[in-house]
């Protein structure tokens, strides 16, 4: 478990741009990550569990310095690993990213503004195979590393995440599966994560939002 507020040397910040969550500009700091097999090979040669450098688990994944919270508590928000968080494991002490198939009855939202972004998850999920195709593997793994297949400004890129979850009283606190499958807070945080922080995910247009996740253009009636 890792508080938010707890300082990292290691990241990487970009100042003084403004964004529009499932707008034009691209934050994500691709020449940072290792490709998911090369994580997966590290951790295992170092027996240990993967921290996303690029997107860790502080703070500043959160909100960026400087920009007011609003009504959102990022202060009392803390970083747990799924196997920390007892709901999000079977009876059997085991995790899922997907459980019982996809349905958009899935999705329920969390503190952060971004119902146009799950908005448009819900759609994809109307057809489970286009979620499916998100994830680089469907299985979760001792190394707790995670890769989901975006295509933000219509630009393929795979998004490397670590598995550390923002969580308030002990739960995750963003948007999560009705049940204990990860495959939407997932998604979600990958979507942070191009965006610099989960703050700047809050609003934005859905049209949008479905490009970066189908690669095809969106349109607005």
């Amino acid at each position: 478990m890792i508080k938010s507020d707890t300082e990292h040397a290691g990241g990487h910040t970009v100042q003084g741009q403004e964004l529009a969550a499932g707008g034009a500009m691209n934050l994500y700091l691709k020449p940072f990550d290792a490709s998911f097999e090369e994580a997966i090979r590290t951790c295992v040669a170092n027996r240990e569990m993967y921290t996303d450098e690029s997107f860790p688990p502080q703070k500043t994944s959160l909100i960026e310095a400087g920009v007011s919270p609003g009504t959102v508590p990022f202060s009392e928000i803390e970083w747990r690993r799924p196997h920390e968080i007892p709901e999000l494991n079977d009876d059997e002490g085991e995790l899922a990213i997907f459980a019982d198939g996809v349905t958009p009855n899935d999705i329920r939202q969390g503190i952060i503004s971004n119902c146009y972004f799950l908005s448009a998850l819900s759609v994809l999920a109307e057809f489970p195979e286009r979620v499916y195709r998100l994830f680089k593997t469907d299985e979760a793994n001792a190394q707790g590393v995670w890769c989901v297949q975006l295509y933000k400004n219509g630009k393929h890129q795979e998004i490397v995440l670590d598995d550390y979850i923002p969580c308030k009283d002990g739960s995750p606190c963003f948007t999560r599966a009705q049940g204990n499958e990860l495959w939407v807070l997932i998604v979600e945080k990958a979507w942070a994560k191009v965006h610099g922080s989960y703050e700047r995910t809050a609003w934005g247009f859905p049209n949008l939002a479905m490009r970066d996740l189908t690669g095809a253009p969106g349109y607005s009636l």
